[in-house]
């Protein structure tokens, strides 16, 4: 533990070094900034069976630092600290030519909701449907090309873990996804997205998922979990859609994750969510045309959203459990770097929930900080 820290420092503290002996020196073709976040969380569990009460924590914590080099290269190193340990966030090299955008390295593949990252999320935490379906950061090369109106990624990574060494025969993912913005206006867009993902190389394969929480332990929140074995590859799907209009947002998914097997039934686990906000205080909400991603809205706005989420993972006999949850939510983006959320949630977990069938309400709170 103590060398995992002493890592993150000399890490830290060598970018820091490296840029600051640059300042005495004119080189307008480097360029870099620290960058970070920690958030301060909060939470009580209410009606629950399991009697998982209240938790207090700091939760979150990243550093790194991002090189800009002679405008086109781009090199980011973020690590985060959870659960005692040191882990790899986002770590790659990125050449960008005349809207082409070619990126090696720890990264989120082209699919799901997680990869517009945590300190963006409209709520404290993404949707239950992409927890259990969605995707991790995986070691890989993508491809992106930007354009007014539509955008297409590509990439190919390796299943492995990069931080665990000697893994053979990892297997292999290959990914894509398509976007079209059909109507751009003044604080008007549309946005509709299709990714599918090809999987191969895994026997088996677990999809688990629970609370939209950062306040409990894996194995506390372990309300969804299917194990499915047999597997000979798999198929996943994300079908997605955003309208901004004036102070109103919207936006929904939908997940499928297909499981070919032998001498077993195919599986299907499935989920998705629907979302709404309104600007109470701030004029727009913003949005990144390049990744297809909404950010943050401008300082001083007051949001408030809710949001509909449900999954089932219960299929070829497989009881991996199903729930669903609606959660309000209140944001205070106090400036650039400091916001303020409160999200109020009812749970509401069904058929063959590894934690037993319950209904609940969960009260949370989050101070953040990022730069």
């Amino acid at each position: 533990m103590r060398f995992s820290l002493l890592g993150l420092c000399v890490v830290l503290f060598s970018s820091t070094s490296f840029a600051q002996a640059e300042k005495g020196v004119k080189k307008p073709d480097l360029q870099w900034r620290l960058i970070g976040r920690v958030f301060f969380d909060g939470g009580f569990f209410m009606n629950d069976h399991l009697n998982l009460g209240s938790s207090f924590q700091v939760n979150d914590v990243r550093l790194g630092t991002v090189l800009t080099l002679f405008e086109d290269w781009e090199a980011k190193i973020e690590l985060g600290y959870a659960d005692k340990a040191i882990s790899f966030k986002d770590i790659y090299l990125s050449y960008a030519w005349k809207g082409h955008v070619f990126k090696l390295g720890h990264q989120y593949e082209p699919f799901g909701y997680a990869r517009i990252g945590s300190s963006n999320y409209r709520f404290m935490q993404h949707a239950t449907a992409d927890e259990a379906l969605g995707t991790s950061r995986k070691l890989g090369l993508t491809y992106s090309y930007d354009r007014d109106w539509w955008n297409v990624m590509a990439g190919v990574f390796s299943n492995g873990n990069v931080q665990s060494g000697g893994q053979l025969e990892q297997g292999y993912t290959l990914s894509a996804k398509v976007i079209a913005r059909p109507w751009m206006a003044e604080k008007k867009l549309l946005h509709i997205g299709v990714a599918p993902v090809f999987i191969d190389g895994k026997d088996e394969v677990s999809f688990g998922g629970g609370v939209p929480t950062m306040l409990l332990a894996d194995g506390d929140n372990a309300f969804l979990d299917a194990t499915v074995n047999n597997v000979i590859n798999q198929w996943k799907l994300d079908v997605e859609g955003i309208l901004l209009c004036n102070k109103w947002y919207f936006q929904g998914q939908y997940y499928l994750g297909h499981l070919n097997r032998h001498d077993a039934a195919n599986y299907n686990g499935q989920g998705g969510y629907v979302q709404a906000g309104y600007l109470l205080l701030g004029e727009k909400h913003n949005y990144d045309a390049a990744t297809g991603m909404m950010k943050n809205p401008a300082p001083g706005s007051l949001e408030l959203l809710v949001r509909y989420d449900a999954v089932n993972l219960n299929d070829a006999g497989i009881q991996g459990g199903r729930l669903s949850d609606v959660t309000v939510g209140l944001n205070y983006f106090v400036n650039k770097y400091i916001a303020a959320k409160i999200n109020y949630t009812r749970m509401m977990v069904a058929d063959a929930s590894p934690l037993g069938n319950n209904r609940f309400d969960v009260l949370q709170a989050r101070i953040q900080l990022s730069f």
